[in-house]
């Protein structure tokens, strides 16, 4: 994957845009990568310029990749805010967790076909 940034990428807005689309507070952000929230509030204001390892984190937290966090035509928009919000409280978890609750999701909703 090849990505391109402009002069005008915003790390601190680009956070802020995703944790928002997301539902979450900067609380429930911050917990979820390890950081203060005072810290995420000073990095998503542009004050603090967080470390690749610190980006990470919130990422992982956010359910993006890096690749997509700095790929500026990656566009959520599609996505209505409740599945992002969905999308954000599985992304903690690893594969073999997610590909279980996938599984318990698919028979809750075959079961209310029923």
């Amino acid at each position: 994957m090849v990505i391109e940034m402009n002069d005008n990428f915003n790390v601190g807005n680009r956070i802020h845009d995703l944790r928002i689309k997301r539902g979450l507070s900067q609380e429930q952000l911050a917990l979820r990568a390890g950081i203060t929230p005072s810290y995420l509030g000073q990095i998503e204001r542009n004050i603090k310029n967080p470390t690749v390892k610190i980006v990470e984190k919130i990422c992982d937290s956010l359910g993006v990749s890096l690749g997509d966090f700095f790929n500026n035509s990656h566009n959520t928009d599609g996505i209505d805010p409740l599945s992002l919000q969905i999308l954000a409280q599985f992304s903690n978890y690893e594969d073999k967790e997610k590909r279980m609750l996938l599984t318990i999701m698919k028979d809750i909703l075959n079961f209310k076909r029923i």
